[in-house]
């Protein structure tokens, strides 16, 4: 049994389990306050406990030529707090989301800031290990909280509420210790729908914060 579209149980899942999979309760609602409060307490899944340079390196060259062992060791673990170790010292990286599924809720913290290399640190809602193709960041605007007074950095997500487009999430660190996300920022994600993601980014910024930002690509 498993969780399945409204569209899905109308038509051929009507299967009680199914039903049970797919219904969001108190319980599952209690996911949305926790993204918005930027609470971690509920997230009881073992996350990955440290995402390396090499293994973002790794994880991008997997999206033109296929790795499954090293696309695994770069998607993020839903329901769990997972953790960026990487200075992104040499190289562009990338990292992938689990299934957009709806009602969950993922947190990724940086033990490091990723400002070792003026290249691009994304993050993908598509190639990840088990994804079906078609995930994207929902219409919003990304903004980078920095709670100094610092602008951080905001970017508005490409297409329309009904029908967004954007599935590539990257921040492009300058290679300074003035960058907007820094060790100890944390960047939620949660899914209101299946196949969306929302984003909500707390940082912990590096000296003025000034540097570093976000863009988004379909």
């Amino acid at each position: 049994m498993a969780k399945q579209s409204l569209s899905a149980l109308k038509a051929t899942n009507k299967d009680f389990n199914n039903v049970l999979d797919s219904f969001i309760n108190i319980v599952d609602g209690d996911a949305w306050v926790d993204f918005n409060a930027g609470f971690l307490g509920n997230l009881t899944g073992t996350g990955l406990t440290g995402i390396t340079d090499a293994q973002e390196i790794a994880a991008l060259a997997a999206i033109s030529s296929a790795d499954a062992a090293d696309t695994l060791a770069a998607t993020l673990v839903t329901n769990a707090v997972n953790f960026m170790n990487s200075a992104h010292a040499s190289a562009a990286g990338a990292i992938h989301l689990p299934q957009a599924l709806r009602g969950h809720h993922l947190a990724l913290i940086y033990t490091q800031s990723p400002d070792g290399h003026a290249s691009a640190h994304s993050i993908h809602t598509e190639g990840g290990t088990g994804v079906v193709a078609g995930d994207v960041y929902a219409k919003q605007v990304i903004a980078g909280n920095c709670n100094n007074g610092v602008g951080a950095t905001a970017v508005v997500t490409a297409g329309t509420a009904a029908a967004p487009t954007s599935q590539i999430l990257t921040y492009t660190a300058a290679a300074a210790a003035t960058n907007s996300l820094g060790a100890g920022s944390i960047i939620q994600f949660y899914c209101p729908k299946d196949g969306q993601w929302m984003v909500r980014a707390s940082m912990v910024p590096q000296g003025t914060g000034a540097t570093g930002a976000y863009t988004v690509a379909d």
